[in-house]
């Protein structure tokens, strides 16, 4: 199962490089988004090596929080 995981992750991460080599090629670089495309390669080897991104640091630090009470 994490092997199924881990290609199906890398397949994501070898898009985005594409999509990201795709910008460099244009005519006029879109810079914004070759950023995005080598955060979402990124994003998507960190589920593979399991790193803690600051969006799932302030998931974990705000699910403890009771609103309303």
């Amino acid at each position: 199962m994490a092997r199924e995981r881990h290609v199906h992750a890398l397949r994501q991460v070898d898009t985005h490089l594409q999509n990201a080599n795709a910008c460099l090629q244009a005519v006029v670089p879109a810079l914004d988004l070759l950023a995005e495309e080598l955060r979402l390669a990124q994003n998507q080897l960190n589920t593979i090596t399991g790193e803690f991104s600051s969006d799932d640091l302030l998931g974990v630090i705000f699910s403890s929080f009771c609103i309303g009470k």
